[in-house]
């Protein structure tokens, strides 16, 4: 049995490594500033920038969510959670390489929706960002309080809400430039747990055992995972998930500030390009097919039922704590805690500088220097960790997988005007407003008005991601408007930018 003392002690263990980084950073003189509070100066090499990438994408679903794919869709399951979540940092990359060479100077993508078209769309999209970040880490919170409650049998809310503190309070502190050190720190970390802990799972359970214990599956009806599909690589459930997750991620990377800004923070454009494509493919992709595979086979052959895990997303920790004991259960809570802690402190970094930018200084203190935008950006960022654990508090047994599968409908939509929007000369407020808003209506009511289960869900997130790139292509012949790129060039934000 695992003790309470022991689950606290590793939470206070990583709030000493936080405040020390935190302090290590402080004492440069150039963290005074905005922009290296924001973009941690500008001058990152590749290397930093990948580690931070991958991490930033290890949230604590990549682990417990997709062997809970590997649980639902059998041997496909941990692949299509991987390609689905890839395919947008494809997308992602490209977005970032444009706007870095038509406004060099932005440090949100938030502004350039306001040169490009205008405020109203730009407060739409400010909402949007918000609000997708604030999901990201409360999944994060979700995340460690449910490892730390199944491991240590700690107070679910309670830890749900520390943990939200703790990042914010680090990233309040040591802004974007903590997050990347710390991302580095966690990314070793986590991989030495990784490539460890894996070959003794599939040791003790045995890869033949993994197989048998699907085809059971597939051939026995009163195996409690019975899938027909388990073992077949094209099972269609799992492919419409994994169609699905590319809908669910395209609005996580598309609209997180957090990439933005450490798309910003790259030396040069071609490390940019290179830390992306390692960090997420070559560093990324292994991790989720790995845990799908092999924690997935691992319950198809110990037969476990829903009650056996108490939620579906609880299925990982049961998995290492079974084969690996006590200390498979202390590594997985350690693995879980960093990866939640990195994916929240880079979304609120990305938060920290919308609030700053796009809120602060245009609405509330337009004549704010440096020193008072680095003092609201603080607080702000505080703030919205205790709003991000007392929203985490109140989804005590929610699989994570579902919420994530619903997030995908509500922040996809506005993808299709921001992409094309960076390109399209003749696309205008009007038509991106209009696009979203069908996007979402459609979405949501194939979600909610289709009554089968293992469609509603697929349908909705397809349809709130292609409605608004089929409204928009319908609307661009109609437009006259015509828009000039070439002024974006000599933007300049309101504060001091040491490097381009």
């Amino acid at each position: 049995m695992n003790s309470t003392f022991a689950g606290y002690g590793i939470i206070l263990g990583f709030t000493v490594i936080l405040i020390l980084i935190s302090l290590i950073i402080s004492r440069n003189e150039s963290s005074k500033r905005v922009d290296e509070m924001l973009t941690a100066g500008r001058s990152v090499p590749f290397g930093l920038v990948a580690a931070s990438v991958c991490v930033a994408w290890i949230w604590t679903g990549t682990i417990m969510a997709s062997a809970e794919a590997g649980v639902w869709y059998g041997v496909n399951g941990g692949f299509n959670y991987a390609w689905g979540a890839v395919v947008p940092f494809m997308i992602f990359i490209p977005i970032a390489l444009r706007l870095r060479n038509i406004m060099p100077r932005t440090t949100t993508f938030i502004e350039f929706i306001r040169e490009r078209f205008d405020s109203r769309l730009a407060n739409i999209y400010l909402v949007f960002g918000i609000a997708l970040v604030l999901y990201v880490c409360v999944m994060q919170a979700v995340g460690i309080a449910y490892a730390f409650e199944y491991t240590f049998h700690l107070n679910y809310k309670v830890v749900a809400l520390l943990s939200a503190i703790l990042f914010s309070g680090f990233i309040a502190i040591a802004g974007l430039k903590g997050s990347i050190y710390n991302s580095v720190f966690q990314f070793f970390m986590i991989m030495i747990v990784i490539f460890i802990t894996m070959p003794l799972i599939v040791k003790a359970v045995g890869l033949e055992n993994m197989y048998y214990g699907m085809l059971d599956a597939v051939t026995n009806t009163d195996h409690p995972q019975h899938n027909p599909d388990a073992l077949n690589f094209f099972g269609p459930a799992g492919w419409r998930y994994g169609l699905s997750a590319v809908v669910i991620a395209m609005g996580q990377v598309v609209l997180s500030q957090g990439y933005y800004s450490t798309a910003a923070a790259a030396s040069s454009s071609k490390g940019l390009f290179w830390a992306y494509m390692i960090g997420t493919i070559i560093a990324w992709l292994p991790i989720p097919i790995i845990f799908g595979n092999v924690i997935g086979g691992s319950v198809y052959f110990l037969q476990l039922t829903p009650e056996d895990l108490g939620v579906s997303t609880g299925v990982a920790p049961y998995i290492f704590e079974h084969f690996l004991g006590s200390f498979g259960a202390v590594v997985f809570v350690i693995m879980i805690f960093m990866a939640g802690l990195t994916t929240g402190g880079n979304g609120l970094a990305g938060v920290q500088a919308m609030l700053t930018l796009d809120f602060y200084k245009r609405y509330v203190n337009k004549k704010a220097d440096e020193r008072k935008q680095m003092r609201f950006g603080r607080l702000v960022t505080f703030a919205a960790g205790i709003v991000i654990g007392i929203a985490a508090m109140f989804l005590d047994g929610m699989s994570l997988l579902k919420i994530d599968i619903f997030s995908g409908i509500l922040f996809a939509a506005p993808t299709a005007s921001l992409i094309i929007g960076l390109w399209s000369k003749r696309l205008n407020s009007t038509i991106a407003i209009c696009s979203m808003m069908v996007g979402l209506a459609g979405g949501l009511s194939a979600y909610f008005m289709i009554d089968n289960p293992d469609l509603n869900w697929f349908i909705g997130n397809i349809l709130s991601l292609a409605l608004p790139f089929l409204v928009i292509l319908i609307g661009l012949p109609f437009s006259r408007k015509q828009y000039d790129f070439a002024p974006l060039k000599e933007y300049e934000p309101e504060h001091e930018i040491q490097k381009i």
